[in-house]
């Protein structure tokens, strides 16, 4: 999501409600119980303004691996369009369609905050601590790089579970977006994949398998990053992923062993192949080079992955869909994001008239960060226009606006001084370590607030709820 640091307001608790799970069906609408993947299923068989206007801002689950292989310029997938097999969520011409061939609506929970950390979302304030790679950087100074190892791992064991799932299912959501982090599961420097953080997504797949929620992978940070703001990780604010034809090369390689990886996972809905690529006002001078990286990318997958939806988002936060053109594929999807922007058909009818030209579904692959009028409004909006929708985010710190708010920990305004002027004196390592273990704990699904408020102001689907109408 773009420059949130800058442009969100952070609301107060609207409704702090207990986190006993609460049984819901999802009925009503498009998609429904129907439009999601069968539960115990097999595992892994930002912005206002419109479209072409800028806006501000692999194998189943137990199979060995096989062989990594590099994934350059000359990957080839076969010839004319590939279609999906049955089973799998697919594109038929402009509507997206479930694996039983019914109508789908992604009513979508975006995970943000857990494979990249954006410094808004922890109420860091400042250029020090807004990215992944700088807030790590902030805790190794903080409690030394042996700790800080620990602390990241137990953190990404911990934000996101197997109860988040349940969870998301529960409220009548039916899918997941899962904003990864190139550098985790391809680190940086290195030509081996990790396969601990590879194991999050297969763990994040099963999870879905089991509970009928969907996958969607999305690549928030893309090696050297694609817009060259905080939200994508990048090392100098700069959007490298263009600049140097190394970065493409790993992109391609990494989004080519996920594709590998997940290709007969019926849980999997698709790939989201670029968060908010290249922001208008920074670095239109690259826009050129981004559909033609987005059909490179999309051949490679076809080389290994002939099942699953390709999703493309257009340049300037998503929305600026003149950087896009015709589909060069039978299974791909088109996305916008909507932020604090109009509530009528005018904010969208530009991508209507897309979907129309195009012929292929459309996807609000985020919206959110907004109050709950805005909310009712704008999801009433896309669902009247057969339009599925992500909201962002699923978690965030002190937060009254999303499904759920991380409480902070005692100390964490001292963590907050020195994350945003390291230049200040430090707090003890010890009471940093202290801090720190103690957001560990609060992260925990169980020990956040649940907004209900947010959730029932989302969708008529949703705020018909029992949950709702208590």
């Amino acid at each position: 999501m773009s420059l949130r640091l800058a442009l969100v307001s952070v609301f107060a608790l609207s409704a702090a409600c207990s986190n006993s799970p609460t049984q819901v069906s999802v009925g009503g609408g498009h998609a429904g119980v129907a439009g999601t993947p069968a539960a115990g299923s097999a595992g892994h068989l930002e912005n206002a303004g419109g479209a072409g206007a800028g806006g501000n801002a692999g194998g189943s689950g137990g199979a060995p691996l096989m062989p990594v292989s590099d994934a350059g310029p000359d990957d080839a997938a076969p010839d004319g369009p590939v279609l999906p097999a049955p089973t799998f969520v697919h594109a038929e011409l402009d509507q997206l369609l479930d694996g039983k061939g019914q109508h789908l609506l992604f009513r979508t929970a975006a995970i943000g905050n857990w494979l990249l950390n954006e410094g808004y979302a922890l109420e860091l304030d400042g250029d020090s601590a807004d990215r992944s790679r700088r807030i790590e950087a902030r805790v190794s100074e903080l409690i030394g790089a042996t700790d800080a190892a620990t602390f990241w791992k137990s953190y990404r064991d911990n934000y996101i579970t197997e109860a988040d799932f349940t969870r998301i299912a529960e409220l009548g959501f039916n899918s997941v977006r899962i904003a990864m982090n190139a550098r985790l599961l391809l680190p940086e420097g290195q030509d081996q994949f990790d396969e601990t953080e590879f194991k999050r997504l297969s763990d994040a797949v099963d999870w879905g398998a089991k509970h009928g929620v969907y996958v969607i992978f999305d690549m928030h940070g893309a090696p050297g990053g694609q817009t060259g703001r905080n939200i994508d990780d990048d090392i100098n604010d700069q959007p490298d992923l263009f600049t140097n034809k190394d970065n493409q090369d790993r992109l391609v390689k990494l989004w080519t062993e996920i594709a590998r990886r997940f290709a007969q996972s019926p849980t999997v809905a698709g790939y989201d192949l670029l968060n908010e690529p290249l922001p208008e006002q920074f670095f239109s001078q690259y826009v050129p080079q981004l559909y033609p990286l987005y059909q490179r990318v999309g051949q490679a997958i076809r080389g290994v992955d002939a099942n699953h939806l390709l999703i493309v988002e257009g340049a300037n936060w998503a929305n600026d869909w003149s950087s896009l053109g015709e589909p060069f594929d039978a299974n791909m999807a088109y996305s916008f994001h909507k932020y604090w922007n109009a509530s009528d058909i005018s904010s969208i009818q530009d991508y209507l008239n897309y979907r129309k030209k195009w012929q292929r579904p459309l996807w609000c692959g985020e919206i959110g960060e907004n109050d709950n009028g805005w909310y009712q409004a704008n999801f009433k909006l896309l669902e009247d226009n057969d339009i599925g929708w992500s909201f962002w985010t699923w978690k965030k710190l002190d937060s009254g606006n999303n499904p759920y708010s991380v409480r902070p920990p005692d100390g964490w305004n001292a963590i907050q001084g020195y994350a945003s002027n390291p230049g200040s004196k430090k707090p003890a390592a010890s009471n940093a370590l202290a801090t720190l273990n103690g957001l560990l704990e609060n992260i925990k699904l169980g020990n956040c607030d649940f907004n209900k408020d947010a959730v029932c102001s989302l969708t008529p689907v949703l705020s018909k709820q029992a949950l709702c109408t208590q």
